[in-house]
């Protein structure tokens, strides 16, 4: 598995990757009209146009020529967490970390995840958080294996008419 930085001319295998990882790892807590409408080229556009905005760092895991996933991340778009003027207190948060589900406990994940905390700490922030959904019992248990943990802070994710439960998880060195 080689790890390498995004770039826009990667949007659209990210964006398959995206489509694809939400589809296998939501089937059981998203609607299937919902799951079956997400677009390609629409996630393509969006990551093409949020790598060439710079305000996140993309890190891509490839076997061979193959996308296996990719994680993204910098500083918290959290309220309560934005950056403070002490460093001490520094937050920053993985936006989002996908995986193919043939990946999945392959390590790509492990991998992706060790790149970005080592990066975040050496960039200075003392703290990192993410959210996932309540019902993802497999990410969570990842999550809670490198030593995530729960903060108390929920979110509610709307999605039509259905709310789904976000839990908030943070990391410090």
């Amino acid at each position: 598995m080689e790890l390498r930085l995004a770039s826009q001319d990667d949007a659209v295998a990210i964006a398959q990757v995206h489509v694809d990882a939400w589809r296998a790892a939501y089937a059981d807590i998203m609607p299937a009209a919902f799951l079956a409408t997400l677009s390609v080229e629409a996630r393509a556009e969006m990551w093409r146009t949020s790598i060439a905005a710079g305000r996140l760092t993309m890190m891509l895991a490839w076997d061979g020529d193959r996308l296996a996933g990719w994680i993204a991340f910098g500083a918290s778009r959290d309220a309560d967490k934005s950056p403070p003027l002490d460093p001490d207190h520094a937050w920053a948060e993985v936006h989002a970390l996908n995986v193919l589900p043939e990946y999945w406990g392959s390590g790509a994940g492990l991998r992706l995840m060790q790149y970005a905390l080592t990066q975040l700490r050496q960039a200075g922030y003392a703290h990192v958080t993410l959210w996932t959904l309540q019902e993802n019992h497999r990410a969570r248990a990842f999550y809670q294996r490198l030593g995530f943990v729960q903060d108390g802070t929920d979110k509610i994710f709307q999605l039509g008419e259905l709310g789904l439960k976000e839990m908030r998880y943070q990391y410090s060195w």
